[in-house]
């Protein structure tokens, strides 16, 4: 059980890549001498997508062989090909009758329009006329993943009525169970510095509420670092610096060819790489790397070598100024309101097809980490202000690895402290972490410094089960739980703006409130985001009012909101996965051509700016992987609010009681989910 638990994400990673593997499998030769022999890629007439050949969805008419996406596409094809063959405007697609059209070219080929008003709307902005329609999962899916999803609901709720809980919940109310503070974890940490002669007086930073229970002793754990080139890269100061180095310079190429290039988003890369490829290879770097995107971080490299006039040996002797965080922000607030304001930027201005907006928000950051690495002391723009690091933190409570010590009694026993006040060749934490006492991967950003200064190597990079975070008893915090929840609302809202249900809530808020698109847009925005929260908190109330007399210890309605908040993540994350899969998968191949020529300047540096890559996966198979990765998330979600509700009650049928509203939201939620994986969507960045 022990392995299967460590290796589960890997089994299913493995055999996402072997479908998607599968998908792409050339089915015969006559299919391969057409894609060797076409100019261009293939295109679905009836949807306008990018096919594979390998798919096998085709027709025949008029002696020319036809590719489809899905068999209703070839379906509406084979009703009427006319009408898909036919000349039809490019803006309004309707039919053109015979030299009645104006063409405007774009991209070398030349495109008819009904009317000079709709070839000057062309020739204005080109690409966003090159959308194409992703058909949602099938009826019958939708519904058979709906009947499961209430199966394993209610047969994990009855199994847990059924079970004696044997967890260790604590003691009864009138004894709870100790908690560090973060007073108390500061004012440790304070003294340890102060030991070390580095600390400066000033207020209390607020860190992590820890228990302060001995470190488990697990043993569904595997330390990384006992296979030694893994060891010695972690210890490796110039191997962090090679990795940072090799990021860096594909970020500073994102931005130079944001600023200088072609700003048409079918020719420049920085669209397609920051928006398609890396945020949605980032969700699935936390589930099975945790915070390694720190690591490699260039925002925060860049700062730490120009604050320390130093690119990988340890340096005393910097440019900040070492001020604390001000103590009213010691919260992601900041990090928060960034998340919020950067999805309403991307989404209502379409910062996703802009090149010269993707880079200006890129410097955007990069000032802000530079800044704050010169105000203030160590990287509190990497603890407090950084939206990827805390969307990023939270959703590593999930992930598969884990910076831990190994034994508490060394950590206790230790007295100089080195991973807080830092050594000859390392620096203590970063973000103000007592490494000895970690339980959470929120705030750790695994830059290995505290591996690198332990001179007890008491440290450990540990594989472990997914979730472990969200069922370790703590003391959760207000600030992370809203963000959880907008977490849950935005990623929800991403998928609904790419479909038809979602302009026409615009288009019937701004006929309500007789406003413009923008203000219509925010006020959608704002419903969406404030919905789902306001269903949570409905839901919270009933749940305590079902199982308050139950608890082992007097709990507040804050409480119980704050505390299940957690138990939201997983469903908010595997939806996360599963709609970034299609734009990865569908659109993300395209940066393999554009690697040779970035700038969209007509060059053709690595061999590769002709090619043409299909899709990497059939509509058939992505439906089935994100169909499972719902399903997924949602027993994920069921089972840390089991854990939370028996910390809480101690009691199985108490537990089940409270639960319930719970339950009731998890799979509206989930099958919220399942409804924006069956609508048809609008790909945005099919332009590129």
């Amino acid at each position: 059980m022990k392995r299967l638990n460590l290796i589960l994400p890997y089994i299913l990673l493995t055999g996402i890549v072997v479908v998607v593997v599968r998908s792409n499998l050339r089915e015969s030769s006559s299919e391969q001498d057409h894609r060797a022999s076409a100019d261009g890629p293939i295109v679905d007439v009836v949807c306008n997508m990018e096919v594979n050949a390998a798919w096998d969805v085709t027709t025949q008419y008029n002696d020319k062989t036809f590719f489809f996406c899905t068999k209703w596409c070839k379906e509406s094809f084979e009703k009427d090909p006319k009408a898909y063959l036919s000349a039809r405007c490019t803006v309004c697609q309707t039919t053109l009758a015979d030299g009645s059209s104006l063409p405007a070219t774009y991209l070398g080929k030349t495109y008819q329009m009904c009317s000079q008003a709709h070839r000057a709307e062309f020739k204005k902005d080109p690409a966003s006329f090159f959308m194409h329609t992703m058909w949602g999962i099938p009826t019958w899916l939708y519904y058979a993943s709906i009947a499961v999803v209430l199966v394993v609901s209610f047969g994990v709720f009855d199994l847990l009525s059924r079970t004696k809980s044997t967890t260790n919940v604590g003691k009864p109310s009138g004894s709870r169970r100790k908690h560090v503070t973060s007073d108390t974890i500061r004012g440790e940490g304070e003294r340890m510095l102060n030991a070390g002669g580095t600390a400066s007086s000033g207020g209390s930073i607020a860190l992590p509420i820890l228990t302060a229970t001995a470190i488990p002793q697990v043993n569904d754990r595997f330390d990384l670092l006992s296979l030694r080139l893994i060891k010695q890269a972690a210890c490796s100061r110039i191997f962090r610096f090679f990795c940072q180095a090799v990021v860096t310079a594909a970020f500073v190429m994102i931005i130079l060819a944001g600023l200088f290039g072609n700003q048409n988003p079918a020719l420049n890369i920085a669209p397609i790489l920051t928006w398609t490829v890396w945020w949605g290879l980032l969700i699935i770097l936390i589930m099975f790397a945790g915070k390694a995107w720190c690591y490699v971080c260039p925002w925060d490299a860049i700062a730490g070598w120009t604050e320390r006039l130093s690119f990988w040996k340890k340096s005393d002797d910097g440019l900040t100024y070492g001020l604390k965080w001000p103590r009213i922000i010691r919260n992601i607030s900041i990090a928060t309101i960034m998340f919020v304001g950067l999805t309403w930027v991307e989404l209502g201005f379409g910062v996703t097809m802009k090149p010269r907006v993707t880079a200006y928000l890129a410097i955007g950051m990069l000032l802000m980490a530079v800044v704050s690495a010169m105000l203030f002391d160590r990287k509190s723009f990497c603890r407090y202000g950084c939206l990827v690091g805390r969307v990023s933190g939270l959703y590593a409570m999930f992930a598969s690895t884990e910076v831990r010590a190994k034994s508490d009694s060394v950590c206790t026993s230790c007295a100089s402290k080195e991973c807080v006040t830092g050594s000859d060749s390392a620096y203590g934490c970063p973000t103000f972490l007592y490494p000895g006492k970690i339980q959470s991967n929120t705030y750790c950003i695994q830059c290995m410094e505290c591996v690198q200064a332990c001179p007890h190597d008491n440290l450990a990079l540990n594989l472990r089960p997914w979730g472990s975070d969200l069922v370790t008893e703590g003391k959760p915090r207000a600030d992370e739980a809203y963000l959880a929840l907008l977490m849950l609302a935005i990623t929800g809202f991403h998928g609904l703006t790419m479909t038809a249900a979602w302009e026409q809530l615009v288009d019937g808020i701004r006929g309500f409130a007789d406003t413009g698109r923008i203000i219509g847009f925010s006020l959608g925005m704002t419903l969406l985001m404030i919905g789902p929260i306001l269903i949570y908190a409905v839901l919270v109330a009933f749940s305590r009012a079902l199982g308050s007399r139950h608890a082992l210890e007097p709990l507040t309605y804050r409480d119980y909101f704050i505390r299940y908040a957690y138990a939201l993540l997983p469903i908010a994350l595997f939806y996360h996965i599963a709609h970034n899969l299609e734009h990865l998968l569908m659109e993300g191949p395209k940066v393999l051509t554009m690697i040779s020529d970035p700038c969209g300047w007509g060059w053709n540096l690595f061999g590769t700016a002709n090619w043409t890559i299909p899709p990497m996966i059939s509509l058939q198979t992505l439906w089935i992987v994100q169909v499972l990765l719902v399903l997924i998330g949602h027993v994920y979600s069921l089972w840390v609010a089991q854990k939370t509700s028996l910390r809480l009650f101690g009691n199985a049928k108490a537990a089940f009681r409270s639960q319930l509203p719970m339950l009731v939201g998890m799979i509206c939620f989930s099958v919220f989910s399942l409804w924006l994986l069956k609508q048809p969507m609008e790909m945005r960045t099919s332009a590129m």
